[in-house]
């Protein structure tokens, strides 16, 4: 089997190499190629025949490469090597590259749904969550004071959650409207978001659905105390389910699963592309998301 690795030397805490990773995926039967996740290797690697496409990093490479493949036929094997993980997770993480070598040939496949923003922009694809609003404007925090790891990501996430003025939005999920305030809007491929944040439990990547995450302005409190174990229980937030969402968006951030888009008035559509990507799972998959 053709297999490309693309590979992100700076993912997570940069102790794994191309070479430690290639020389047990070639053990195993695979006619491999590498290719840094970045710049004009990527590009050129991106446009070579595969059969399998193995992405070694974390969710934003995975968000990066990914959709490329969408529609091409060609198999998706994530091995995390990043913070977060949360694609791996909730597709079902390979534990390592040996795992990967030596279960490849067996492993089941499962669907990753391709999601889609369309408005001023243009039609951007997302894999994790579109994010409007209090979550957006965190990222935004926590790259401008560099902090990293899951509970740095929960800090900022609290510090402006704490702080930020509800929104009044309207929006149509399948048609059906709904309208009022929030302070955090979130629209979830998969259950977990951010620094592991479970805030769509139900969700999945291939349930052909999006779910909608909303936080009416009287509990703030319950979920800046869910903060503090949020591995405990379901979040206190507000869920709806569909596979077309159109927000009319008054402004403020916004982002594409962890990429800041625009802080503008828009409306937007938010949906499921009909390309899937068919995705490599370990046969004992256990669902950690």
């Amino acid at each position: 089997m053709r297999a490309t690795l693309f590979h992100n030397p700076g993912a997570g805490d940069e102790t794994h190499s191309a070479a430690q990773l290639a020389g047990p995926l070639r053990a195993s039967g695979l006619a491999l190629r590498l290719c840094e996740a970045r710049g004009d290797s990527l590009r050129d690697g991106l446009r070579q025949p595969m059969d399998l496409a193995i992405i070694a990093g974390g969710d934003g490479t995975v968000g990066r490469i990914a959709p490329a493949l969408a529609g091409r036929g060609v198999a998706l094997a994530v091995l995390p090597c990043g913070t977060a993980n949360n694609l791996a997770r909730a597709l079902g993480p390979w534990s390592s590259v040996e795992a990967l070598a030596e279960g490849w040939r067996q492993a089941p496949r499962r669907t990753l749904n391709l999601a889609y923003a369309e408005g001023p922009f243009g039609r951007q694809p997302f894999l994790e969550a579109a994010g409007f609003g209090a979550f957006a404007r965190a990222i935004d925090r926590a790259d401008e004071k560099g902090l990293k790891g899951i509970e740095a990501g929960r800090a900022a996430f609290r510090a402006i959650l704490a702080n930020t003025a509800p929104q009044r939005v309207a929006l149509r999920i399948d048609g059906a409207a709904w309208e009022g305030e929030t302070l955090l809007l979130e629209v979830m491929n998969i259950p977990l978001f951010g620094p592991n944040l479970r805030l769509a439990p139900g969700a999945a990547p291939d349930d052909g659905a999006l779910d909608l995450v909303l936080l009416p302005p009287e509990r703030r409190g319950a979920l800046l105390d869910w903060l503090d174990a949020p591995e405990r229980e379901d979040a206190p937030v507000l869920l709806r389910r569909g596979r077309e969402i159109r927000i009319d968006w008054p402004g403020g951030p916004v982002r594409l699963d962890d990429t800041p888009l625009t802080e503008e008035a828009m409306t937007v559509t938010l949906g499921l592309e009909e390309r899937v990507l068919p995705t490599l799972v370990p046969q004992a998959l256990e669902r950690v998301a």
